[in-house]
């Protein structure tokens, strides 16, 4: 039986685990590529003990995307909860999604979901974030215009918005400034969706 450090053997196995979503972040927080060598030495393992814990080193970006996922959903959630009007809804959803990304770190974040091959295991993954970040958005949308076509215009618009604050984020702009800016900049365009259209209210 090979040597443990823990009082069992399954604890070991979630220690060493741990240990190599660890190493994994860092790894992808610093930019550098993800290899199995560079993970074993960051970890403090074997090269070869990885495959025990893992099918694969680009396991290791899920189970890092994995860490974030759900701290990111229960904020989302937990903000949008108590507001019951649609623009206010949209606007609390861009401001919890940017300080979410401050909180991240959404550079390497974005990068690491983008270089990640296309496993089945990734893909579920995606699936879940896109969840996370349209479906209360569009269902927002939907509300406020009472339009399909006119919520995904504006879902798309507010999307867009969304990714102009994370590039300020990432250029080092101050987080309640880039909030600011980008939750006024959203409420003009919910403000704008209410207004009547060719003689017919928009319904709120």
């Amino acid at each position: 039986m090979p040597k443990i450090s823990a009082a069992t053997v399954a604890e070991h196995r979630e220690n060493v685990l741990a240990a190599l979503v660890d190493a994994s972040e860092r790894i992808l927080r610093a930019g550098e590529p993800l290899t199995a060598g560079v993970v074993s030495a960051a970890a403090g393992i074997a090269r070869n003990s990885i495959y025990r814990y893992v099918e694969s080193v680009d396991d290791l970006r899920v189970l890092v995307l994995e860490r974030y996922l759900p701290g990111w959903e229960r904020a989302v959630t937990t903000a949008l909860a108590p507001l019951d009007d649609p623009g206010d809804r949209v606007v609390e959803w861009v401001r919890v999604n940017i300080r979410q990304a401050h909180l991240t770190g959404h550079g390497w974040f974005i990068t690491m979901v983008r270089e990640a091959p296309t496993s089945a295991a990734m893909q579920d993954l995606a699936e879940h974030a896109h969840n996370i970040m349209r479906h209360p958005l569009g269902g927002a949308w939907l509300q406020l215009t009472g339009d399909a076509d006119a919520a995904r215009i504006q879902s798309s618009l507010t999307l867009g918005l969304l990714g102009a604050a994370f590039q300020q984020l990432g250029a080092g702009l101050p987080l309640d400034d880039v909030i600011r800016a980008t939750a006024d900049a959203t409420r003009a365009i919910v403000d704008a969706a209410r207004q009547p259209t060719a003689g017919k209210p928009i319904p709120r």
